[in-house]
């Protein structure tokens, strides 16, 4: 049944998972204007990208950090590796990521149910004791440090593999600016905080009425970013899945009644 009672929410993550988050948003009666403020492109090096996949062999464990980290390495996997390398194991940082391999019809070992951040990946006893293991980490340009340093300091013999570059559109903003100053948006949802700094810096023009509206963030680590670049009404959603996005726009509905 629809729910959101027309509440307009600006979606601002990449494509595709942003478009089907604006179908849903819409599927529930809401509506939805997508404004996607990173942009997703080819890695820098496709030469060393195509080395690093021929070389998942090598690997006792093969981190992917993002949906977007399959959706852009899944095809030059299934074309090196038609079966994924026996005795591989792979792990997924969040339920959306475990879903998009899952889609991709690549394998999932582990993938933590609740905490869907590093550190919810990092308490699994197989990531505690890593001396001499060999782990590639499957991830976009600019990566957060802190999984990468963790596990390195747990012994791990890590590869970074850059499957993608996250890039800020180069689009034209006034349509978004002209509906900020129109007070037509009731809602913003962000999911990293790279789509935090870009959200501010496109829309500059319409800062002093962007930084009134609610913000929807993913993570306590968001939240604090979200307060240092000054937005004034930060909701936290309980991670980033589509789900957990459309629940808290409810409660802020069932909010706004009271």
């Amino acid at each position: 049944m629809p729910n959101l009672n027309g509440l307009t929410v600006m979606v601002t993550r990449p494509k595709p998972q942003g478009e089907i988050l604006c179908e849903q948003i819409r599927d529930k009666g809401g509506r939805a204007v997508y404004f996607p403020t990173i942009e997703i492109r080819p890695p820098q090096d496709i030469t060393l990208f195509n080395q690093a996949i021929l070389a998942l062999d090598h690997y006792e464990w093969v981190i992917f950090i993002s949906p977007q980290a399959v959706y852009q390495s899944a095809p030059t996997i299934k074309k090196h590796w038609p079966q994924f390398p026996e005795g591989v194991k792979v792990a997924a940082l969040g339920g959306g990521t475990a879903e998009a391999l899952r889609q991709a019809n690549l394998p999932v070992d582990l993938s933590p149910a609740e905490d869907w951040r590093s550190e919810g990946l990092l308490d699994e006893e197989a990531f505690k004791k890593l001396a001499y293991k060999k782990v590639a980490l499957i991830s976009g340009n600019r990566g957060r440090d802190f999984l990468a340093e963790t596990l390195t300091v747990r012994g791990a013999e890590l590869t970074n593999i850059v499957a993608y570059q996250r890039v800020m559109p180069n689009v034209d903003v006034s349509d978004y600016v002209r509906m900020l100053k129109a007070h037509e948006i009731d809602i913003i949802l962000c999911t990293s905080g790279e789509i935090l700094y870009n959200l501010k810096t496109l829309l500059e023009e319409a800062w002093e009425d962007l930084r009134h509206i609610p913000i929807v963030v993913i993570s306590e680590r968001m939240q604090m970013l979200a307060m240092q670049l000054e937005f004034e009404n930060i909701l936290l959603a309980k991670n980033a899945s589509h789900p957990a996005m459309l629940a808290i726009l409810k409660d802020y509905i069932c909010q706004m009644k009271k």
